[in-house]
């Protein structure tokens, strides 16, 4: 106890022998910062990527369902979503992703599909940490086929041919 009372009163420097000698400081914050700086950095990067990676699973859930629903309020059954209008949708909005590939499929449901690919330069990181090197990216978005103005048109008419029944029948 007396010498950890010595080692604060001294700073973490000790005195070895006479005072003519030279003094040796302990050097175990070295060491700390060695292993300690390395992990915090990769765990800043690891959320950086991790960010860009929800950035763009947003963003292509996001332009996913926009086409899907403009594609539902089309008439006819054509499917009008190629991979060129996926493309311009999204536009440079996405980053850091390789091997895009979008599609649609049409019928009852609109469902406009895509998948990627991010890839994640760290050398050696595969033997530090057991994690792969490009992750998977897929986002879809789906809206049911609509006719607002046909839709309207049966509700009037039932309110109508309701009204006609209500009227009869008083009569």
């Amino acid at each position: 106890m007396l010498n950890l009372l010595v080692r604060k009163e001294n700073h973490g420097i000790e005195p070895h022998g006479d005072k003519g000698r030279r003094k040796e400081a302990d050097a175990y914050f070295t060491v700390e910062a060695a292993v300690i700086v390395p992990i915090v950095l990769f765990l800043f990067v690891m959320i950086i990527y991790m960010s860009f990676y929800l950035y763009d699973r947003c963003v292509m859930t996001q332009d996913f369902y926009i086409l899907s629903y403009r594609q539902s309020l089309e008439k006819g059954t054509a499917d009008r979503s190629s991979t060129g209008e996926i493309h311009n949708q999204t536009g440079n909005k996405l980053f850091m992703l390789s091997g895009f590939d979008g599609s649609a499929s049409s019928g009852g449901m609109i469902r406009v599909t895509g998948q990627a690919r991010m890839d994640v330069p760290l050398p050696g990181a595969g033997s530090f940490f057991p994690m792969e090197t490009d992750w998977a990216l897929s986002a879809q978005g789906q809206a049911r086929r609509t006719d607002p103005p046909k839709a309207y048109r049966k509700v009037r008419r039932i309110m109508n041919l309701s009204k006609e029944a209500l009227s009869h029948n008083k009569d």
